[in-house]
């Protein structure tokens, strides 16, 4: 039985963790190759093929119909962090293929790797069906396919980025091996940044057509218990819009967290989702017992939930993944056996999606604006920043899109970059990759060029509409509707038509309509691109600007809107209305007037859309009543006269200010810089200032004023008691779900201008290194350990715990245990952060043998940093040695309650220390070790508890 038939049939049961069953086998590090291989548990495949044959039994017997294939990390990105020159194979079984992979490329370890992996699970199955107890449910091999380890969406913190086109070609080679391996699925895992998904699918797509096959391809994503991927702070809808349409069968969620934190992600996925879902929850959170991270959620507990989503839900697919066993699964199988899956009939609706949510195209209630400011040929401020000898300047774009998504409530953006000055293609990438930051709303990718389009949506990870397809020529013999969908369809996005031809723009009712049914049939019958997905737009014309006598070219667009959308009921329509008061920026009431009149008379014929500035319009009921009878006259009547009477109207309200939302100026100076701070705020201008005998360099107008304030405030003083007290305020937010990390990082970068002066105030007036008098919460060491090369999760809780008040020192990757004790001890750390991707490498986190190697002259806390999204095996601990006797575990208990008194004791003594040296108002803080230290306060819950992707 097919995959997809099955699903339809009944409930699909995965397997369990990977990580779990291979700690409890009988290997060593040669078994992989060498300490510096432990980590690659794909490696199994090559060195002992029959304990992976064996694990993949074990989950069969339990009751799953299908088995993940043991190669999660076997792309080319993955493997290139490895120096497989150096590889042991005096362990490995013989390898096939007649292949050294000491000699190979990465490209052909990842496909060789992948294949080997999906041949066991394909002998594993065989195998099951030959045993007595196989009962004849319709069994499966899952293609495993991780994230590549690096990101394409943009952000603020420091972690390895790639391309559109090396993401893509880097799961190709992965999906070939899986295909050839004999994989009846393919399944993308573990997904934590949307455009990667989008770009390793498609590499896999083009896999596949080269080798004439179709598998059903699976899209899992993790989210934390708000329903975020929190790197980038994708809402679990923003996620499953920005990927239903690009060829995947099959959405669902998996890792991170447990069963009881999933419900709220589970039923917005039932609820929007219309594809089969797939719920694959970790054994619950992560626990640390006797120096070991273990998974306490019972199996019978987990079956129970599962249960209830595919009961009320709708789920499809169920299983296990970090810390799951046989055990979990034959729960879950018997827990679901005899269900059926339930219909779900999910909300309707059109959606476009940005890097953050989803944004519901619905005109039922209210026009769809979409916000024409980010346009190099239609604001000034926009040209001026992109137009220029010195680079864009992506500050001043920033505060063009926070007024319009922010303050006027546009949730879409308009985006063209188009250009005779500067290179459009490069320009459109540039900007739309740096302004979906920290971007609520979704984007219109907007140019006449179709390469600049083809590239600028490699860039934007969501669903975007494109505007625009026409029946014009993109090049000799090519149409724009061909050229444009052809380049873009593979995302999905949806299309604004342009009703122009070869002769222009449609004037008349009947030309737009012409020409609008030409582009629909066409995308509809060449690329299955359905009048839905469409936004047609008839053309507005300047008032005034007719050649024909007798035309109302007004009128006319009103006209075509009503007819096209009889023609193709389920096509929408909109139009760029700032054509309409072409030449009248300059009497600002007046275009009010009548961009007011003419939408509220396009949206009683049916119009959806406008690409428009909110400033320029009113609802036309807060018109004067005589001002709208103008308006309506000139619109629909084509009345010239009352055109010029409302010119006379309009230059007697010249010079009529829209009043800005936000404004800083009416707050006390400290509370303002603390205000700019929280909101990410930037005015980024970069110049130099006199300020006590000496010239400081600034990039940022907050440094002026951090200057004005220090003539009232010493900066220790304004440190401690304002800049610190405002990244608190925000870190409490992160900490609630309130504020996302990117905005978070943006208000982190005002916070580092601040700070630049401060510093740079401090060693000019007291000759000091400032990181000795802040008083910050505490000092972190921080690191990946030793044989872990990933960096994505300690580099992100680098950047929090600096916004949180600490001071960080980051030792990088494979960082030994000795390195962060050496480093502790110079820097009198508080606490030590060591961070891990897979099971192997977090044994390394921790202090063998009971014993705390922390410096004895100064306490210390371990802040451990796992990675929280990965493989099913991530976060299982495995044992550092065998357990021991009860006497010995006795032993070691009275131990550690000794060392925890003392610690406390210790804690205790410094605190008090250190409120006697504040109250005899030193600066200095006193230790009792004798030397200079930090008051800092204990790490609070949520900085101690980070838990970040890499």
């Amino acid at each position: 039985m097919q995959f997809l038939e099955a699903l339809k049939n009944q409930i699909i049961v995965l397997d369990g963790a990977t990580g779990t069953m291979i700690q409890a086998l009988d290997v060593t590090d040669l078994d992989f190759g060498g300490p510096d291989f432990r980590m690659l548990s794909d490696l199994l495949c090559f060195s002992h093929p029959e304990h992976q044959r064996n694990i993949h039994l074990a989950y069969f017997r339990a009751g799953a119909n299908a088995v993940e294939t043991n190669t999660f990390g076997a792309s080319p990105m993955r493997l290139s962090e490895y120096k497989f020159a150096n590889l042991d194979l005096s362990h490995f079984a013989p390898l096939p293929y007649d292949v050294d992979p000491r000699k190979l490329s990465y490209d052909d370890f990842a496909y060789y790797l992948s294949r080997r992996g999906a041949e066991i699970g394909c002998e594993a199955r065989e195998a099951y069906r030959q045993e007595a107890e196989y009962d004849g449910r319709p069994l499966f091999v899952i293609g495993s396919i991780g994230p590549s380890n690096r990101v394409l969406s943009s952000t603020k913190a420091d972690l390895s980025s790639s391309t559109f086109e090396a993401v893509m070609d880097n799961f190709y080679h992965q999906v070939r091996g899986l295909v050839e391996g004999g994989a009846d699925v393919l399944l993308y895992e573990t997904q934590q940044d949307i455009l990667e998904l989008k770009a390793a699918v498609m590499g896999g797509l083009k896999a596949m057509a080269e080798q004439g096959v179709r598998l059903p391809i699976m899209a899992q994503v993790t989210v934390d218990q708000f329903g975020k991927m929190q790197i980038f702070n994708t809402d679990i809808q923003a996620a499953l819009v920005a990927v239903e349409g690009i060829g995947i069968d099959v959405f669902g969620i998996n890792c991170s967290i447990g069963p009881d934190l999933m419900e709220r992600t589970v039923e917005k996925l039932a609820r929007f989702s219309h594809l089969p879902i797939s719920v694959i929850p970790n054994a619950g959170l992560p626990v640390s017992e006797n120096g070991q991270t273990v998974f306490r959620f019972p199996p019978e507990e987990l079956a129970k939930y599962q249960r209830r989503f595919v009961e009320e839900y709708g789920v499809n697919i169920v299983g296990g993944c970090c810390g799951t066993t046989p055990e979990h699964i034959r729960q879950i199988a018997a827990a679901v056996r005899g269900l059926r899956p339930k219909e779900r009939h999910p909300e309707p609706g059109l959606y476009v999606s940005g890097p953050q949510r989803a944004v519901l195209l619905d005109s039922s209630n209210t026009l769809i604006r979409i916000g024409e400011r980010l346009n190099v040929r239609g604001s000034a401020k926009v040209r001026d920043a992109v137009e220029n000898d010195t680079g864009i300047n992506h500050d001043a774009l920033e505060e063009v899109v926070h007024e319009q998504v922010r303050d006027l409530g546009c949730e879409v953006i308009d985006v063209c970059m188009d250009s005779n000055v500067i290179d459009t293609v490069t320009a459109l990438k540039e900007v739309v990759h740096l302004q979906t930051t920290d971007f609520p709303g979704a984007m219109c990718l907007d140019s006449f060029q179709v390469d600049a389009l083809a590239e600028a949506i490699k860039q934007y990870p969501g669903r975007p509409i494109i505007n625009s397809i026409s029946m014009e020529e993109a090049s000799p013999g090519l149409l724009k509707v061909d050229a444009v969908i052809e380049a873009t369809n593979a995302h999905n996005p949806l299309y604004i038509a342009l009703c122009t031809g070869p002769k222009g723009p449609g004037a008349t009712t009947a030309e737009k309509v012409d020409l609008a049914s030409q582009i629909l049939d066409r995308a509809r019958d060449r690329y299955g691109v359905t009048p839905d997905r469409v936004f047609v737009d008839v053309n507005c014309f300047p008032i005034g600007s007719e050649s024909v006598e007798g035309l109302n070219f007004s009128v006319e667009s009103l006209n075509a809107i009503a007819a096209v959308k009889q023609k193709y009921p389920t096509v929408h329509t909109t139009m760029g209305v700032g054509n309409l008061t072409n030449g009248l920026a300059k009497k600002p009431y007046m275009r009010t007037v009548l961009t007011s009149v003419f939408l509220d008379e396009a949206r009683q014929k049916g119009l959806d859309s406008a690409i428009i500035n909110p400033n320029h319009y009113v609802f036309v009921k807060d018109l004067d009543p005589h001002h709208y009878d103008l308006g309506r006259r000139v619109i629909l009547e084509h009345d010239m006269d009352a055109f010029a009477e409302l010119e006379v109207i309009a230059e007697e309200k010249k010079g009529i200010k829209v009043e800005r939302r936000t404004s800083y100026d009416d707050l006390p100076l400290e509370q303002a810089i603390c205000q700019k701070i929280k909101d990410g705020f930037k005015e980024r201008v970069a110049g130099s200032f006199e300020f006590k005998c000496h010239t400081y360099q600034y990039l940022d107008k907050i440094a002026l004023q951090v200057a004005e304030a220090m003539k009232h405030h010493e900066p220790l003083d304004f440190i401690n008691s304002y800049l610190m007290g405002a990244m608190q305020e925000l870190g409490d937010g992160f900490g609630r779900g309130e504020v996302s990390l990117p905005h978070l990082l943006k208000s982190a970068d005002v916070m580092r201008q601040a700070m630049a002066f401060l510093e740079a105030y401090m060693r000019n007036e007291a000759g000091i290194d400032v990181h000795s008098k802040i008083e910050y919460k505490g000092v972190v060491v921080i690191g990946t350990v030793y044989q872990d090369v990933h960096s994505i999760g300690k580099d992100l809780a680098r950047t929090l715990l600096e916004n949180y008040g600490y001071r960080v020192i980051d030792l990088g990757t494979m960082v030994p245990l000795q390195q962060y004790i050496d480093t502790a001890k110079e820097h009198h750390a508080h606490a030590i952060g060591m961070s891990a991707l897979l099971v192997q490498t977090s044994n390394r986190r921790l202090c063998r043998h009971g014993r705390s190697r922390r410096p004895r002259r100064h306490p210390l806390r371990r802040l451990l940093l796992p990675h929280r999204h990965g493989r099913r095996q991530h976060h299982e601990q495995a044992p550092l040695r065998r357990r021991p006797r009860r006497a010995a575990a006795a032993q070691q208990g009275k131990a550690a309650a000794q060392t925890r008194s003392r610690r406390k004791e210790s804690r205790r003594r410094t605190r008090t220390a250190c409120h006697a040296a504040a109250a005899q108002g030193g600066d200095e803080r006193v230790s009792p070790a004798g030397g200079a230290a930090f008051r800092a306060p204990a790490l609070p819950v949520h900085a101690a508890r980070i838990r970040l992707a890499h």
